[in-house]
C-alpha cells in the first residue's frame, strides 16, 4: 500500500473539521487584512461556508479572534515553561543551552506564520502576547538567578523584556531552519556575553 502523509484533520468529525477550517481561514484573513479591517464576510468567503455556519461556531468576529489568541498564547506559555535551565549545568554548556531556548522560540514562531502574524506582530493582540511572554520568561530567569546561573543585580523582568525585544526583531527576518539556528546563537552571544570587547579584557 502506498504511504500517504497523515492529515491531522482526517480523524475529526464533520463539525470539528468545519471549526478547524474556519479558524484556519480566520487566522489567514486577520493576518492579511488586520483585525479591524477583517469582516465575517471575508472569513466565510475564504472558508467557502455561509455566515450562519460561522455563527454556529463563533458568536462574533471578536470571539473567533480571541479563540485564536487563546490557543496561540497557551501553546507559547507551555513552550516557555520547558525552557527553564536547571541549576548545575556546566558552564561550557550554558551558551548552547541559551541558544537552544532562542531556537525553540524561533521555530515555534515559524510554525504557523499567519497565527504568529496576528498573535505576535499585529495589534491589538501582539501587545498582550509580548507582555505575557516577558512575564513567562522572567519567571524562568528569576529561578535561574536563584540557581546562580545569571547575575541578580538586574531585575528578571527587565532582562526578559530585553529578550522579547530581540525575539520581536529577529523573528521578523526571513529565515529557514539553519538561519534560525544561526540567529539563535547570535542572540545567545549578545545576551550572555554582551557586545563590549572591554568586558573580555577586564
Amino acid at each position: 500500500m502506498k504511504a500517504t502523509m497523515h492529515d491531522p484533520e482526517s480523524c475529526l468529525t464533520k463539525g470539528a473539521k468545519t471549526h478547524a477550517k474556519l479558524r484556519r481561514h480566520a487566522a489567514a484573513e486577520f493576518a492579511r487584512l488586520g483585525y479591524h479591517n477583517t469582516k465575517v464576510s471575508d472569513i466565510v468567503k475564504a472558508a467557502g461556508v455561509s455566515q450562519p455556519t460561522f455563527y454556529c461556531y463563533f458568536e462574533s468576529k471578536e470571539m473567533a479572534y480571541e479563540d485564536l489568541m487563546t490557543e496561540f498564547r497557551s501553546r507559547f506559555e507551555a513552550l516557555t515553561r520547558t525552557l527553564l535551565i536547571e541549576g548545575g549545568i556546566p558552564t561550557s554548556q550554558m551558551l548552547d543551552r541559551v541558544a537552544l531556548s532562542f531556537q525553540k522560540i524561533f521555530d515555534f514562531l515559524a510554525e504557523d506564520p499567519e497565527l504568529t502574524q496576528i498573535g505576535f506582530f499585529q495589534p491589538p493582540g501582539c501587545s498582550i502576547t509580548k507582555a505575557n511572554l516577558a512575564n513567562w520568561i522572567a519567571r524562568n530567569i528569576a529561578n535561574e538567578q536563584q540557581a546562580g546561573l545569571f547575575r541578580r543585580d538586574i531585575a528578571a523582568l527587565q532582562l526578559a523584556q530585553c529578550v522579547v525585544g530581540m525575539l520581536d526583531q529577529m523573528a521578523r527576518l526571513p529565515a529557514d531552519a539553519q538561519k534560525r539556528k544561526d540567529l539563535s546563537f547570535d542572540c545567545a552571544h549578545m545576551l550572555c556575553e554582551g557586545i563590549w570587547l572591554g568586558a573580555k579584557k577586564g
